[in-house]
């Protein structure tokens, strides 16, 4: 009689640990946070290994005002799949819902069930609302691509570009400026070694500032900073820092405020 009382605490503990494994494996359905790369780069791991098949972007402004609110998009992607979940978060800014099927947990924003895919795709929308003050700020987010089962088997996920934000200062934003007096080229080459170019066509005088930043948000170059008259201006990065260092090959983002009215170009350097 001893010996069948222990056999059944011991298949009771093997009911447990079974039971604990289960919801470690196939995680929560609706969704959890501190999975993208603002945390760590371990992702939705209890869906297994990274995926490059998994798609991931966010699309939206590249330039938001300090304290407007722009909507964003989040799209995954993945051929097969029926299902989408999701984190996104931020740096400095604050995330809100627009979509039914998401909620905001730990300044996060994460999927409320198993959000259902059209032929291998969802998208979900998502508000994002900027810091007081004027910088750089991140978007980060993960996706996953799923079976609708009730377990993570076949499940794939994959980080998302991080987004960067740049937050533009309405103060001293220069009122007789807009759009259509100026245009910005793309830079060129593009990719680079070891110089870019860029083109600033002033139709009247203007203040113009450019600035490079790295992936991390930080300022490593400031290429100038003046009035300048109307007419053809170039100027020319170097791949350099402030110090005269020079820079590794990478992504750098090219910050140009003309009259307090901002764009920004994408460059990746290539040795």
């Amino acid at each position: 009689m001893k010996s069948i009382i222990l056999s059944k605490k011991f298949l009771a503990a093997l009911i447990v640990i079974f039971f604990a494994s289960s919801i470690l494996l196939f995680g929560d359905e609706n969704g959890r946070t501190g999975r993208t790369l603002k945390t760590s780069t371990s992702g939705c791991s209890c869906h297994g290994s990274i995926n490059t098949g998994v798609t991931v972007t966010i699309t939206g402004p590249d330039t938001v005002n300090t304290g407007q609110t722009q909507q964003y998009t989040l799209t995954v992607t993945h051929a097969g799949k029926l299902g989408m979940g999701l984190d996104i978060a931020t740096r400095l800014g604050a995330l809100g819902v627009v979509s039914n099927t998401t909620h905001l947990s730990n300044g996060e924003l994460t999927h409320n069930a198993n959000i259902p895919m059209t032929n291998g795709t969802a998208s979900i929308n998502f508000n994002y609302t900027a810091p007081g003050t004027g910088g750089i700020d991140t978007l980060w987010a993960v996706g996953i691509g799923t079976n609708n089962q009730s377990n993570s088997s076949g499940d794939s996920w994959n980080h998302a570009v991080s987004k960067r934000v740049f937050i533009r200062s309405t103060v001293g934003i220069e009122p007789n400026i807009s759009p259509a007096d100026f245009k910005i080229s793309e830079n060129y080459p593009n990719p680079f070694n070891p110089s870019t170019k860029i083109d600033v066509d002033l139709s009247k005088p203007a203040n113009v500032s450019i600035k490079i930043y790295d992936l991390n948000g930080k300022e490593i170059y400031n290429m100038i900073n003046s009035k300048l008259s109307a007419g053809n201006h170039t100027f020319e990065w170097n791949a350099i820092t402030n110090s005269g260092t020079s820079v590794n090959s990478s992504v750098y983002f090219m910050k140009i405020n003309v009259g307090g009215l901002v764009e920004t170009r994408k460059m990746i350097l290539i040795k």
